[in-house]
């Protein structure tokens, strides 16, 4: 372990024999393959969702609760979003989109035939999980260009594979739909009514609660990534599958193009961002 600020990272260099098992299967490497297409569609989807949004905040005549910045951050108690008696499932389903994103990076790192130097999670005040990481070696750098896309793409992949399972389970007759749960955790801010209390929690019962959120903040993890900013998975994707198209044109892109690119971008992401969620306290 290792401290930083308000932070703790939970961390190790060591790699199970279980992994690499898992990596050299030959039907691993179409998972990845298929991760891809995932990544890219899902970042064209995420980025209909952020563009409609800002259009949204700039018609909104007064700001809500969703615009409050204390509710962008996945901290039960100070999120108006998820009170308290949330935090076991908000914590639990973090926790989850964090794994399986991160050993998705690990396992396409491992069937490239790249080493891991240190894998582990950073945990805010301790106990909420903020990021999970993989540091791969360098080697990941001359990795064929295929297999870098592979990398990149299956962390987003797994969380939307998480989002899909559980989304499964809300439709079953023993939880309450997608709908019911979203409405009683959102649906205030729309109508102005409380927020969400303990007894909301309670009201919705373990099965429920835990779907809802695994769902909810997974599907938020793999859309996020995905968005073409050049520090997250999507930008290197972009920048990787611009070099790849170009090949396969005949017109090479340059690094330097490319980096263009993903770099402006990331700057209508992050002012879309911004726009959607703080326009309308202006």
């Amino acid at each position: 372990m290792k401290l930083g600020f308000l932070t703790l990272y939970v961390y190790s260099t060591r790699t199970s024999d279980r992994l690499d098992d898992v990596a050299r299967r030959p039907l691993w490497r179409r998972w990845t393959d298929l991760s891809v297409g995932v990544l890219l569609a899902s970042q064209v989807a995420g980025l209909l969702v952020v563009g409609l949004a800002a259009v949204r905040a700039l018609g909104q005549e007064q700001a809500t609760a969703l615009n409050d910045p204390a509710n962008t951050v996945a901290v039960p108690g100070l999120n108006a979003f998820m009170p308290l008696a949330s935090a076991p499932y908000v914590v639990l389903a973090l926790l989850v989109a964090t794994v399986v994103h991160e050993g998705g990076h690990a396992l396409a790192c491992r069937a490239a035939g790249v080493d891991i130097e240190e894998w582990g999670i950073a945990l805010l005040l301790g106990f909420i999980p903020l990021a999970g990481y993989v540091l791969p070696a360098d080697e990941l750098d001359d990795a064929s260009l295929r297999a870098r896309l592979r990398v990149y793409a299956v962390g987003v992949f797994h969380n939307l594979l998480v989002t899909a399972v559980t989304m499964g389970v809300l439709l079953l007759p023993v939880t309450a739909t997608p709908r019911a749960a979203f409405v009683e955790y959102f649906g205030w801010a729309v109508v102005g009514q409380a927020p969400p209390t303990a007894a909301t929690v309670a009201q919705l019962g373990v099965l429920t609660n835990t779907a809802f959120w695994l769902a909810l903040l997974n599907v938020n993890f793999g859309l996020l990534n995905a968005l073409p900013v050049s520090v997250l998975d999507g930008g290197r994707v972009l920048s990787l599958t611009l070099q790849r198209g170009g090949e396969l044109a005949g017109y090479p892109v340059s690094e330097r193009a490319r980096l263009t690119v993903v770099h402006t971008a990331s700057f209508a992401v992050v002012l879309l961002l911004g726009v959607a969620l703080f326009a309308p306290l202006f």
